[in-house]
This record gives structure tokens, C-alpha cells and sequence, in this order.
């Protein structure tokens, strides 16, 4: 398996060769391209076919991410962007607009922390979802999803649901602890979860919209490389 730019393919664009059946291709939300293609595929051909089709997904990114543009820099927390000021100790300013923290690696484990206490205590409103099959709680960086539950009941939830505007976070804890009565997303979950958060189709817009927002923000792009380097 290759991976890595070609020559002959925009800027931006990464091919992975392996050995597959169609080739597929991936706008992501930073307007980057990924193509996973047969080794021998043309895949320049393929971008050129499918220009259109690129054009269209990267508008529809660049108009989800409008509320952040201009304030990347800035760590969004909350539903607020906050200005990172170096200081010995972890804090949150809202007057000054402000996050003081002694390093990236030093942010992400105070942000973790900051969002598993509030995670348990909203569960705690719930005791109709989560009965005796709640696990462990854990908050990770999840390159995909907002949360998950196990077959366990175990519940993790991503440390990006911090970021997110408070009726957004509630509604994670919502449909997480849902999935500890129904593990899939039959009509019976999404009745169950409209029961406790009956505007959700609402959320689910949202969250993807920030979800855009948060790939695009170089703050959170420094926690999810901190992420990679150090362990709760």
C-alpha cells in the first residue's frame, strides 16, 4: 500500500494504491482530497470526471464553516471562541474571553477532565436510559464521532463535544446513554431519543456544522496532535 501525493494530482490531494475493486473518493471537510484507487487507476482522470462533484461538496463545507472563519486561531469552547494565553495553571476567563494554560498537552488533559465531570453529572438526569447497564465513562479524541457506546455499556464521548454550545452537549449525553437501551439506530432509538431531546434532527445539523468548523480550527487541530502524543 502507497500513500502520499503523486505528481500529477492537484495540491491537497492524497492517493492511497491498494488493492481494491472501485476506486473512492473523499472531499474532506478542510477541502482536502483523499482517493483510495487500484494501483494502476488514473486516478487524474477520475478528479477531472468528478471536478464538479468536488466543487459542489467543498462550497457546501466552505458555507458550514463560515462562522469560524477568521477566528481559527482561536479555541472554541463552549459554543465561544476564547483567546490561548500561556499561564501556569488552567483557566477559563469569560469576561476577558480567555483560556490560560500551561501547554497543548496541559489544555487537552484539562479539557478532558472538565468534560467527564459533566458528562456524569448529566447521565445522572437520566436514569431511565442509562439503569444498571452504564459502564465506564471515558473522553477521547475520536476522529469521527461525536460518542459511542459498547455492547458493555460503556460510553465514550469525544473530547471535541466540549467545543460545542450547551443544548448540543446535552443532546450527545442524550443519544449516547439512548444507545444503552437500543444499541443501533432503529425507529425504536430515535423515538427514544426524541422522548428527551425532541429537537434532534436540529442537533444532528448542528454538530455536523461544527464538526466542519472544529476540522478547519488550528486550536483543536494542536489538541489532536497533542492527542496522539499523550494519554489520560
Amino acid at each position: 500500500m502507497n500513500r502520499g501525493r503523486e505528481g500529477s494530482v492537484p495540491d491537497g490531494t492524497t492517493v492511497v494504491r491498494k488493492a481494491v475493486r472501485a476506486a473512492r473518493l473523499q472531499v474532506r471537510p478542510d477541502g482536502t482530497l483523499r482517493v483510495v484507487a487500484p494501483p494502476s487507476f488514473d486516478v487524474t482522470g477520475f478528479l477531472q470526471r468528478n471536478a464538479a462533484w468536488i466543487e459542489e461538496r467543498r462550497e457546501e463545507f466552505n458555507r458550514l464553516a463560515t462562522e469560524g472563519r477568521g477566528r481559527e486561531d482561536r479555541l472554541l469552547l463552549h459554543g465561544r471562541y476564547y483567546q490561548l494565553v500561556p499561564d501556569e495553571r488552567f483557566a477559563v476567563d469569560e469576561i476577558r474571553g480567555a483560556v490560560a494554560c500551561p501547554s497543548i498537552p496541559g489544555l487537552r488533559r484539562s479539557l478532558s477532565r472538565m468534560l467527564k465531570e459533566e458528562v456524569l453529572d448529566r447521565l445522572e438526569a437520566y436514569p431511565d436510559l442509562t439503569g444498571r447497564r452504564q459502564g465506564q465513562i471515558a473522553v477521547r479524541l475520536q476522529k469521527t464521532r461525536w460518542g459511542s457506546c459498547s455492547s458493555l455499556g460503556n460510553l465514550n464521548i469525544n473530547l471535541r463535544a466540549v467545543a460545542l454550545p450547551d443544548p448540543l452537549r446535552e443532546y450527545i449525553v442524550v443519544h449516547e446513554a439512548a444507545h444503552l437501551r437500543e444499541q443501533n439506530h432503529s425507529k425504536r432509538f430515535w423515538l427514544l431519543v426524541g422522548d428527551h431531546y425532541p429537537d434532534h434532527r436540529a442537533a444532528e445539523a448542528e454538530l455536523r456544522r461544527y464538526w466542519v468548523i472544529l476540522e478547519r480550527n488550528r486550536a483543536w487541530g494542536s489538541i489532536q496532535s497533542a492527542g496522539r502524543e499523550v494519554s489520560d
